[in-house]
């Protein structure tokens, strides 16, 4: 079950969900809370996956440049930092999608399946098609938030990290 507008407001002033929200009446929607940019980071270097994480490496990250309140990206794909701090109830899982309004801009935006019990400012991947502009806590994203049956944790690396002020993924 996706929760709905009331639902996700009431958690949010019962401290789960979500914190460091800018305007709550603004973020939240019918069924989710809109995101926004806190920064954004090229990517440099290579990635590298593998089975059971022993080789894993992220690429490192540069912040780009922020100039009169807003970042110019030419095509290619971004990380940004979200503003907001996501704090998961063992029951509840989320998904992101971008708002219509960055689709039309030429805005993807992919990230991964956020597990019950994740807590952590993180970032979504985006992939500029055209030149876009986009301004300091700009609404470009829309997370979701699902029940699940049972109660789960997450416990990867990226739990508890806070790419807004360390800039880079982990603890």
């Amino acid at each position: 079950m996706i929760l709905g507008k009331d639902e996700i407001k009431k958690m949010i002033s019962d401290g789960k969900l979500v914190k460091n929200i800018i305007n709550t009446d603004v973020q939240t929607q019918a069924a989710g809370i809109d995101l926004t940019v806190g920064k954004i980071f090229s990517l440099n270097g290579t990635g590298i996956l593998d089975f059971t994480n022993e080789k894993r490496k992220l690429p490192e990250y540069q912040e780009a440049e922020l100039k009169e309140n807003k970042w110019v990206l030419e095509p290619g794909p971004y990380n940004v930092a979200i503003n907001e701090f996501i704090l998961l109830p063992k029951n509840i899982m989320a998904l992101v999608f971008p708002r219509s309004s960055a689709v039309a801009c030429g805005l993807t935006v992919n990230t991964a399946v956020w597990d019950p019990g994740y807590e952590g400012r993180g970032i979504l991947y985006i992939n500029a098609s055209r030149k876009v502009e986009l301004y300091k806590n700009a609404r470009f994203a829309q997370m979701i938030f699902l029940r699940v049956e049972g109660e789960s944790e997450y416990k990867g690396i990226f739990k508890g990290e806070d790419v807004l002020e360390k800039g880079k993924r982990g603890l």
